[in-house]
């Protein structure tokens, strides 16, 4: 099927709700309102938070405003970023990204003096003031900046962070993303040059051809080993900022900074790791599997996406939409209207372009706004599990827009757990459908490399990512030595049940977010590991699972990422849970897709 009787070449969003076009006078105008207020905000209330010369209906008060211009700020960087998400070198895009990471440091400046003086406070007075009932909605959210206290600079040294950003760690950002957008491959597929984007390339890991995987994935690394003198030195460098960010902030160790916005302790992030290394078997078991399903002696990393069957499912925007659609509705009326209204009111944008950031995503920061969601939807069956994915961080946007702003965006280790779910909706739902053996094959075999990626490989970047920001005050990395840890953490994942070509040993460089957001991949594994377990709670009490599993969406982070999930029963420091994960694997995915094998004629 060719890639324009997809139908998602007509799936575009509608970002008129934003502004109207990037040259829209809206924007101007909405940029001089928000420094205004901002200005106007301070004067009121610089100095009399840290003197305590504050009432509880004054602090309420702040907190709203404060809320507004965040939300219009947002909103600003919000229609900048997804203009620039659908062409990334787009110069009029460009210009609005860099107008809108000024805004955003300069409204940060404007406002710092707030957690710092609340750090200043009295503690006495605080207590009594966060007591108040006028402050319920907020509570949480200051108690938070309460902890942060000890991390804080000074008013001036905070503004020229935010300002040496704009030319520092935002500016060599942009380097990594716009070299890597620009990215063209040259691939022959049955006879036929074809220029692709590396997401389309990334995509031929799916295809039937062994020769031809292999051959893709060795030029979509090897652009990267070309490029690997910036790449490398752009690593290096943001490693080094952390670090120099981390010593300022008197943080013991480069995950710290990660783990206090996350509100995690270190020893429940370092449990999780040590439980998901302990499990790696799980990939050598399957994988030797894998390999007698496609006649191999043994898998290369070029073939663990390989399909199973010779002819792979093709899928078409309205399967895939039908069949996501059908899933949630299964689950409950309540979550199929929900992701219904994405559809019909052209909230997504799932086409293939050669300029498009790759990969997909939801954002939801703006209160009285709806979500966006970005696909580049190819047809192959994981796009639609992608799909049911990201249309779930739609649903917990949707869900959670009954809190305050500060309160909305779902805590990082929970951001997760409605997308996973989705996911797990659609595998379940396909398998209750399929009557021919070799399907459900195909599909455990799915499901089981897409759990793999999200816990076993994310557990891999976490592993490397700690590794080398360990290193990085001690001397700059070499290419060379990067791709030797990056080897060594392949071989803990995959054991030798695969064999490792050299080029995967770039792999690290194109994992963005640990370009864009150090130690964010953690929490994947959490959520894919918290979802197995709330799944389990569903399959076993039914309709009394529902509310509770809405109440933590409905949450936002107005919780602490352990009391929310008190409200399922679960606890996080408890090394027991984590391992409850990996036996989900084991007798739900593996073993039944064993015996199917071992029933093959």
């Amino acid at each position: 099927m060719k890639a324009g009787k997809l139908g998602s070449e007509n799936v575009i969003w509608d970002l008129s709700a934003l502004y109207a076009s990037l040259d829209d006078p809206r924007i101007a105008r909405d940029m001089k309102a928000v420094r205004r207020d901002a200005a106007a905000l301070a004067a009121e209330y610089h100095g009399r938070v840290a003197a305590g010369k504050i009432s509880p209906a004054e602090l309420r008060k702040f907190m709203v405003e404060e809320e507004r211009i965040s939300s219009a700020t947002g909103r600003l960087g919000e229609y900048a970023e997804l203009m620039l998400t659908t062409d990334n070198l787009d110069e009029g895009a460009k210009s609005l990204m860099m107008k809108m990471q000024e805004l955003g440091s300069d409204i940060s400046n404007t406002l710092v003096f707030f957690p710092i003086e609340l750090g200043q406070m009295d503690e006495a007075l605080f207590a009594r003031l966060v007591a108040d009932k006028a402050l319920d909605n907020y509570r949480h959210y200051l108690l938070f900046l309460r902890k942060q206290r000890q991390h804080l600079l000074s008013e001036k040294e905070e503004m020229l962070l935010s300002k040496r950003d704009l030319t520092g760690k935002l500016a060599i950002q942009r380097i990594y993303q716009e070299l890597t957008s620009s990215f063209k491959f040259t691939v022959t597929v049955k006879g036929e040059r074809k220029v692709m984007n590396g997401e389309q390339v990334r995509s031929l890991r799916e295809s039937t051809d062994s020769r031809l995987r292999a051959r893709a994935m060795k030029q979509y690394f090897g652009k990267y080993a070309e490029n690997s003198l910036v790449i490398t030195n752009v690593f290096d460098t943001l490693l080094k900022d952390h670090q120099i960010e981390c010593e300022l902030r008197h943080f013991d160790e480069p995950m710290g900074m990660r783990n206090l916005d996350n509100e995690l302790d270190a020893e429940v992030v370092n449990t999780l790791s040590d439980v998901t290394r302990d499990n790696t078997d799980i990939v050598e078991r399957y994988y030797t599997l894998k390999a007698r399903l496609l006649n191999s002696k043994k898998l290369t990393l070029a073939d663990i996406y390989a399909p199973i069957s010779a002819k792979p499912h093709k899928y078409t925007w309205n399967d895939a939409r039908t069949i996501v659609l059908d899933a949630y509705a299964k689950f409950d009326q309540r979550a199929h209207d929900i992701i219904q209204e994405f559809f019909d009111k052209n909230w997504i944008d799932g086409r293939t372009l050669p300029n498009k950031t790759g990969g997909a995503f939801c954002t939801f920061n703006l209160p009285g706004a709806h979500p966006w969601i970005m696909l580049n939807f190819t047809g192959a069956g994981r796009d639609v599990e992608t799909m049911a994915h990201e249309l779930g961080h739609g649903m917990h946007g949707i869900l959670s827009a009954k809190q305050t702003a500060v309160n909305r965006d779902a805590i990082l280790p929970l951001a997760e757990v409605a997308s996973v779910f989705g996911e797990m909706l659609v595998t379940d739902y396909l398998l209750s459908r399929m009557k021919d053996p070799e399907e459900k094959i195909a599909l455990y075999c799915s499901k089981l490399e897409s759990a793999f990626a999200t816990t076993f490989r994310q557990n891999m970047f976490h592993r490397f990512e700690t590794r080398t920001h360990g290193l990085i005050a001690d001397h700059q990395l070499s290419t060379d030595e990067l791709r030797s840890i990056y080897h060594e953490e392949l071989v803990n994942m995959f054991g030798d049940s695969v064999t490792i070509p050299a080029h995967y040993d770039m792999e690290w460089a194109i994992v963005q977010h640990m370009f864009l957001w150090p130690f964010y991949v953690y929490a994947y594994n959490f959520a894919q590991l918290v979802v197995l377990s709330l799944y389990q709670k569903y399959l076993e009490e039914g309709e009394k699972f529902k509310p509770v599993y809405y109440r933590i969406l409905e949450t936002g982070s107005a919780m602490t990422p352990a009391e929310i999930l008190g409200l399922a029963g679960i606890d996080p420091r408890d090394k027991a849970f984590w391992q409850k994960g990996f036996d989900f694997m084991r007798t739900r995915w593996i073993e039944p897709l064993e015996k199917l094998v071992s029933e093959r004629k």
